[in-house]
Order: C-alpha cells, then structure tokens, then sequence
C-alpha cells in the first residue's frame, strides 16, 4: 500500500504558488506587485476514489479549509478515523477554503490520498458531461503535518568569507552570488541598516541600494529570502555582531558536465550552472534580485538548459502550468506578445524531451485559447500586431517595431506549427492550424523577405526596410528560412559586423544557438570567450541580464534608469551550458523522450573536451579531441557520429575511436 500524499486539484499548486511569488518584489523598501494579471487557486476543490477492500480498513481527513468526506452514503467531518468494512467502495471529500491552496490528506490503509483519486471539473456547457482528471500530487509531500502551502524549499547555513569596516558601517562579502535568509546575532544597536548588493558598490550605495531594511533585536532572524553577494550594515553597537545566512535552494541533481583545455570555458560553464542553480526555485525565474517573477521568454531558454544540467522535468511543467494560468485569457503571457508565443511553442519541446502525452491532452485546450486571444491581435494581412496595453518585446536592442513586427510573424508561425503536432499527437483535428501555418509561411516571405538586402526586415509598414539579427535568428531557427536564404542570411546578418550587434545573454544564445546549427563553432568559441567571458573578467560570479563591453565600471550595473537597476544573476545568461552541451559534446535526442539519441562531438577549435549529458533516465559520458573520441551510456538507442561514420553506442559498453 501506498503511503497517503497530500493532493491538490492539478494545476492549483503552481497557481498558488505562483500567486504568491509574485507578491513577494520589493524595491527600495516598498512591496513590487506583478505588473500583470496573476491567478488565484479555486476555493473549491472535490476528490473522488473507488477502490475495494478484503479486510476491514479505515480512513482519516485532515484538510486545509473546511470540509467533509462521504462514504457508502455516510457523512464525516475532518479528523474522524472512519471505519470501513470489507467490500466495494466509493469516497468523496469536498472541501472550501477562502484562502490558501485547497487541499485534501487521506490517511488510510485501503484509500490513501494520492495516485488514484480523481478531481471532477465543472462541465463548460450544459450538458456535458463532468471531467475527470487525475489529482495533482508530489513525493515532497507525505507528511500531514506539512502542506503543500509551504514549498519545500533546501537550506545551509553559511558565513561571510570577509569583512571591513567602512563608512560607518561593515561590509561583508559572502563570495558570490547567493539568495538566502540573513541572521544577525549579538547586535547591541537599537536599530540597524542593512543594504544588500550584488555588486560591492550597490551595498554602499544606502540611497540607490535596490533591497534594505530596518532591523532591530539583539538576535535577528530575517524570513524574507534576498539576493546578494554584499551586505552592508550601518548602525552602532556592531563590535560583536555575528552575520550569517541560510542559502535557500531547490535540492537540482547536476547530471551535466563539461570541461575542456581552456580555463575560461570552464569558468564559464561554472558560472552559468550557479546562475541557473540560483533562479531554479519553484518555477524559473528571470533574476533573483530585481523581478524574481515568471517571464515565458527567460523560461523559454531555461527549459532548453535544463536538458544539459539537471534534466528536471518537474520544474519546467511547473513552470508552464504557473504562466499559463487560467482562463479566460485577458491578457498575453507577461503582457508580452512574444511570450504568449514562446509558451505555445514551448509545448512541443517539452514532449519532445519527456514524451508525456497525459500532459499534451491536459494543457491543449489552453493551447488553444491562448491561440484564440493571439489572433484577436491579427491586423488586415493577417499578421500578429501589438494592441493597447501589449508589449512587443523581441529583445533589447533597436528594432523597427512599427506595425506587424517579422520577429514575430516567425514565431506565431512556429507556435501554429506546434498546435498542429500537438494536436496530431492526441488524436485532434489539426488540418485548420496546418493551413494557417502553410498561409501565414507565403506571407512573411512575400511581405518580409529583401532580396536586395538578402535578409528579412522587421517592418513592411514603415518603409524603412530596416534589417536586424533577430528576425533572421528566428528565420533560422525555427527552420522557417529556404535553403537559399540561409546562405543570404548568414553572409548578410549574421556575420555582418554593419548589422547592430545583440546585447543581452538572451538574443545572444539564440544568435550561438543558430550559428552553431550552421556549423560555425569556432565563430562561437570565441564570442562565447569574448562575451560570457568579458563578464567573468570584469569578476562576475553569476551572469548578467546585459553586457556592453564599452561600458566601465559601476556603469555596468546600470538599467531601466536605476544606476544598480540590471540584475546581475539573469538566467537567460545561462546558455553557455546548452551550447557545450548539445553543439560541443553533440548530445541530442532524435526522437522522443531520447528513445534514441546522436553523439556528434565537435572541438569547436578547441584541444580537448569532455563531459556527460543526461538523456531521459540515463547519461552519456563523452571525451573527444584531435585523435580520437571515448563515449559510453548505460542506456540503449545511441549512436556516436564521428568523423562522417556511425558507431552503436551500447549500454555500458565504451565506444573508442581512434583517428
């Protein structure tokens, strides 16, 4: 038997959670709600279960909110132990709770709550019949004593690795990057300042500090968690004071590696994994210190990262389930047109890493309402458009925004594309999003398309025929561009040094991303030297949400017109480790869920590489250089391409190739 979980209807926990992430931004001493419209969890929830019993049993509810549960037609309140003979049975718990995450804990030795109770929704037409769906449950919660009100967080104390005294105060340096909660013992001051920073100059900055607070207390234990790797405290009586901190994490397995002859590279892909470690926390999130919310676009890349460090299924469906929300949608994902798009077509990766078609017939439906309030934005031609309150984002960086925008053209395309598989997949009608698919392809190539600039321009409206990276990024790849206009696009953007150069992490991973598609990784080696590793120069320990080398020192720190308003820790700044992963050690899956999966290691220019990739329940360990190349797995469906040959890659069987 089964030991009894808490249990939720599925998809609650990611709203409740969600709702309360988004409540907890402070800025300059004042609370930062969402900017945009969050969820909340229904305060009504029921479970049902039908299970048959040799020998007499029992039952026991323990509930958040208030309730009861039936039983063969006989009704008990919360904390009863209820009796149940030999036979068959069927048992409902309803449950109400105006605040907090409804939740039901059965404990039993013949029903216990979890695997194989059922939540019924309310059907969405007279008539129909009521839906049945599995209940939202996790191992993290068997414990009645803990709800699932309380995320489970991991924490470890630890200490500043120095301190000094300086204006009046103490700074301390915790070394790198961290979130965490602060503790202060021994304080004999009636009252103190604390300023936290990610960068030295941001804590003494006791005006422009974006995080501080007021304390008192001899001995303080602060429960609001906080991204620093400085903390600077002002006020007297500071002699004896003792500081610490609680680092609060999600407790991710590092089932990736890589490690080559170039020191930097390793530092890189260092930093990169503790920036991702640092924004994996119940769902990802842009930046530890500055939103600390939910964005689709950042998510987007970390779920394309996840694939080559921690391969956590869990977080990345609780990540999509926390944007998406419920319906009716009022608003795009973010308010961002873009974002709306990216969480379509995110769909699709996940099944392609997971194979979980439970979760492609659960989140359709939402697919497609989302799609529905995507093309209430379509102008006359037939092209997605930003209305009032929408934000056509795409990237940092000048882009001819007027009108119907290319960049996103490409990615509607993309996401019609992703509702067409998806709906292949689960047995639904998928012929009306082929054909806009097939329709809207005719169009972005005859509105678009240059051929005297050979690339496509963002705007057909204002005509200026204006030509950036971004649209041709995604022209390449989303697969969307010819033959013929890849070639163009490459010699005519791409490696063009007139067209504007990208400035942030996030654009810049898709630009490697691409390029390494091509084939061009030694190109990459040295921007991913010149760009990640200019931040690491500059003694970043976690990777910023922008880079302008022109920049010089405390300049860097600046954004949005805050002179310290750039998060330092940004997980879109991350994609180095997809990179190494997937182009370098040449790890990918070939077909679903890596059921079979392709080795194709690349030096990239360099000497000497070596890692391991996870693969869906399995790792693939790989070391390469000039002369030959070492790999093993220890599960079935590999196949090592090297040097233009095909080798099988058996479980636990290493494969050498010797030039």
């Amino acid at each position: 038997m089964n030991r009894a979980k808490w249990m939720w209807k599925y998809g609650e926990y990611e709203i409740y959670h969600n709702m309360l992430l988004h409540s907890r931004r402070q800025a300059f001493g004042v609370d930062y709600p969402s900017m945009w419209p969050v969820a909340a969890p229904a305060p009504w929830a029921e479970f049902q279960t039908n299970f048959s019993n040799e020998k007499p049993g029992y039952l026991k509810l323990t509930a958040v909110g208030t309730g009861y549960v039936v039983i063969d037609n006989e009704r008990y309140g919360t904390e009863q132990r209820i009796e149940v003979q030999p036979g068959e049975h069927q048992v409902n718990v309803r449950i109400i709770s105006p605040e907090g995450l409804v939740c039901a804990y059965v404990e039993s030795d013949v029903c216990p709550s979890g695997e194989g109770w059922y939540t019924e929704a309310l059907p969405k037409r007279l008539g129909e019949k009521m839906e049945r769906q599995p209940v939202g449950c996790v191992p993290e919660y068997l414990d009645v004593h803990t709800t699932p009100e309380v995320f489970p967080f991991s924490y470890k104390r630890c200490d500043p690795v120095s301190k000094k005294q300086v204006e009046g105060g103490v700074l301390y340096d915790f070394g790198q990057e961290t979130f965490g909660r602060l503790g202060i013992e021994n304080c004999s001051a009636e009252e103190i300042m604390v300023y936290y920073g990610e960068s030295q100059e941001e804590a003494l900055a006791i005006k422009e500090a974006y995080l501080r607070e007021s304390l008192r207390g001899q001995n303080i234990y602060y429960l609001r968690s906080r991204a620093f790797r400085y903390i600077f405290i002002k006020g007297n009586g500071l002699e004896d004071i003792r500081v610490y901190y609680d680092y609060e994490y999600l407790p991710l397995e590092e089932k990736g590696s890589f490690t080559c002859d170039d020191a930097l590279l390793n530092d890189i892909w260092k930093v990169s994994a503790h920036t991702l470690h640092l924004n994996s926390r119940e769902f990802y999130l842009d930046g530890i210190k500055r939103d600390r919310w939910v964005w689709s676009g950042d998510a987007f890349q970390s779920y394309m990262i996840n694939n080559y460090i921690h391969f956590d299924k869990e977080i990345v469906r609780r990540t999509i389930l926390a944007l998406r929300g419920k319906d009716p949608v009022e608003a795009h994902i973010n308010t961002i047109t873009d974002y709306s798009l990216y969480w379509i077509i995110s769909i699709m990766n996940y099944y392609h890493s997971y194979g979980d078609v439970e979760f492609l017939k659960y989140i359709y439906p939402k697919m497609q309402s989302l799609m529905d309030f995507c093309e209430t934005r379509l102008n006359e031609d037939g092209f997605v458009e930003g209305a009032e309150g929408d934000w056509v984002f795409i990237d940092w960086s000048d882009i001819d925004k007027e009108g119907a925008v290319c960049a996103e053209q490409i990615l509607l395309y993309a996401a019609y594309k992703a509702l067409e598989d998806v709906a292949k997949l689960i047995g639904k009608p998928y012929e009306e999003y082929k054909g806009k698919a097939e329709t809207l392809f005719a169009d972005i190539n005859s509105y678009y398309w240059n051929e005297e600039k050979g690339a496509f321009i963002d705007s057909y409206s204002s005509g200026k025929n204006h030509v950036t990276r971004h649209a041709n990024i995604f022209a390449l790849m989303f697969d969307f561009a010819t033959e013929e206009q890849k070639q163009s696009i490459i010699d005519n953007v791409l490696l063009n040094d007139a067209i504007t150069q990208i400035t942030t992490p996030y654009f810049k991973f898709f630009e490697m991303d691409v390029l390494c598609k091509i084939g061009r990784l030694e190109y990459v080696t040295g921007a991913v030297r010149d760009y990640w590793g200019g931040m690491l120069k500059l003694g970043a320990t976690s990777i910023w949400e922008e880079y302008i080398p022109e920049l010089t020192g405390a300049e860097h720190y600046g954004m949005y017109g805050e002179k310290f308003g750039k998060s330092l820790c940004h997980a879109w700044g991350a994609g180095p480790i997809y990179l190494f992963g997937r182009y370098y050690l040449g790890v990918h899956a070939f077909s679903t869920a890596y059921q079979t999966f392709r080795v194709e290691p690349k030096l990239g220019g360099l000497g000497s590489i070596e890692g391991k990739v996870p693969v869906n329940g399995g790792t693939v360990w790989v070391k390469a250089n000039e002369a030959s190349v070492t790999v093993k797995c220890d599960v079935a469906g590999g196949t090592l391409i090297w040097k233009g040959r095909e080798y099988e890659i058996l479980p636990d069987v290493e494969v050498n190739i010797t030039a």
